[in-house]
């Protein structure tokens, strides 16, 4: 707990002060709300304490924003949701160890108002995560029917969870502030060669195919009209009264979350290349119209085996950096991509496995300013059960398990709620920041009174670095450990991030 304090004060010293993480005005994003903003001079943080409920809308200065709550506010959906598969919400496992319960560590959800069209790419892990449990929970209300209007795609498995349906494709639209949510699944990196005209819905499926993409620009929804956009709503104004609808096309996407499949669908972890990586976020922006791109860094699961497999994640990792830092919007090629956001998804997780691992007895450091410290005394994560099934490489016990079970050839253990089987993660733990990462990084591009830059090439070198400095923050703030600031869970506070022009 004294380590989770230290390292707070150390990035809230040092936050930088180009990043704003302000709140709409009332007017913005409320009806009928009462206004009131404090601002920390070191990071900008604003707040706005309102009496109206959560469905909001972003506001002139920004197009995505979130809000954090406590989890037993029942007017947001909580998190994971929509995950079909019960095994994933971890509800029978141990309570979380007492630095990983600390307040605002683990301890809310989150709510996401957008117009922004995004689209998720990955396999089951990216599904889980991102599109088809923990984001869209973030992005919908309460209400909202998932399976009648968003599964578009599904496939059931004989071997893995048979009664339960496998998802593929899920399109989400309107969703809260007006944008889209979509998720299509494919389970190795997107390339020219893997592309065919009709993609296959399955278990193991190496194909994607362009019908798919069709389907997903192509999908017909009704989008909400504000009649008194940026004005005030008379108290006697009801939602319905401020609201039209057209209907509209989705046509293209703003931004792609790419996930590179895990060991295990991929073989050799020495097969991730650049030049693979650059196909797959060419063809992203040639098919689906994207200009932004996150890519989540590789995580630990059971299928990375040796200590050698687990450098080569790491190494990936610093290549997905390299290629977002290096990335240079070319305004002679067809391509749409101008901008590469990275989300350290492998510094959140990594964490959560080491503090685990500390508190269970391993020999492990918590001092993650080290730089490559994960890469440490790393020997731990091969501690595993017993081999018992030639399908399955066995979990990591310091990822799944509470305690250190005792003797060996161990098959079993009190499971903690990091991860249920060593492949997956706990999505009411971890899609929180999960989502409130996404929605910070993608702040960091499209909001701001600046206006969008990303299509005014001559100052993209200019925007590029600002949105370096608002990305590391997003990063530092949500893929980690560090606690929320107290003022930011259930006072109203809506949040948006933003670089410095």
């Amino acid at each position: 707990m004294k380590s989770m304090r230290i390292i707070r004060r150390v990035l809230v010293a040092a936050a930088a002060v180009f990043i704003y993480f302000k709140t709409f005005l009332a007017s913005e994003l409320f009806p009928r709300a009462l206004q009131k903003e404090y601002t920390d001079t070191v990071s900008s943080i604003g707040t706005t304490i309102t009496t109206a409920n959560p469905t909001y809308l972003s506001g002139p200065y920004g197009r995505i924003a979130f809000r954090l709550h406590k989890l037993s506010d029942m007017t947001v959906n909580p998190p994971g949701k929509y995950d079909p598969v019960p095994k994933h919400q971890c509800r029978n496992s141990s309570d979380l160890t007492s630095t990983l319960s600390d307040r605002g560590v683990l301890d809310f959800k989150v709510s996401i108002s957008t117009d922004l069209n995004m689209i998720f790419i990955g396999d089951s892990i990216a599904s889980q995560l991102s599109q088809a449990q923990a984001f869209d929970a973030t992005v919908l209300e309460p209400h909202y029917d998932y399976n009648s209007n968003s599964v578009k795609r599904h496939f059931h498995n004989s071997q893995h969870f048979p009664e339960v349906a496998h998802i593929c494709v899920t399109e989400s639209a309107p969703i809260r502030g007006g944008g889209v949510s979509a998720y299509m699944r494919h389970n190795l990196m997107i390339s020219s060669s893997s592309m065919k005209r009709r993609g296959v819905c399955g278990h193991g499926s190496k194909l994607w195919g362009l019908d798919v993409v069709d389907s997903l620009l192509d999908y017909q929804y009704q989008h909400p009209v504000s009649k008194q956009q940026h004005r005030y709503k008379s108290d006697n104004q009801s939602d319905e009264e401020e609201l039209s609808h057209r209907s509209t096309r989705v046509g293209r996407f703003n931004a792609a979350i790419l996930k590179i499949p895990a060991l295990g669908w991929i073989k050799d972890i020495n097969s991730v290349t650049k030049e693979a990586i650059i196909e797959e976020i060419d063809l992203v922006g040639k098919y689906f119209g994207v200009e932004t791109v996150i890519i989540s860094t590789l995580t630990f699961s059971n299928n990375v085996k040796t200590l050698d497999d687990w450098e080569g994640i790491q190494k990936v990792n610093e290549m997905i950096r390299q290629i977002a830092k290096s990335w240079e919007f070319p305004p002679t090629k067809d391509i749409s991509v101008r901008l590469i956001l990275v989300q350290e998804l492998a510094n959140f997780t990594n964490q959560l496995i080491w503090t685990n691992a500390k508190h269970m007895g391993y020999d492990v450091d918590l001092d993650f300013s080290i730089n490559g410290w994960d890469g440490m005394k790393a020997s731990f994560l091969l501690d595993r059960f017993e081999r018992v099934s030639k399908y399955f490489w066995p979990p990591s016990i310091p990822m799944v398990c509470s305690k250190r079970p005792n003797g060996t050839n161990v098959r079993s253990c009190v499971q903690n709620k990091i991860s249920p089987d060593g492949g997956h993660w706990c999505t009411p733990t971890l899609g929180p920041r999960y989502s409130a990462s996404i929605a910070c990084l993608l702040g960091c591009v499209y909001n701001g009174e600046s206006g969008y830059l990303l299509g005014v090439v001559d100052t993209f070198n200019i925007v590029n670095k600002s949105v370096r400095v608002c990305e590391d923050e997003c990063n530092q703030r949500f893929m980690s450990l560090v606690p929320v600031d107290d003022e930011w869970i259930d006072d109203g506070a809506t949040l948006y991030s933003r670089s410095s022009p």
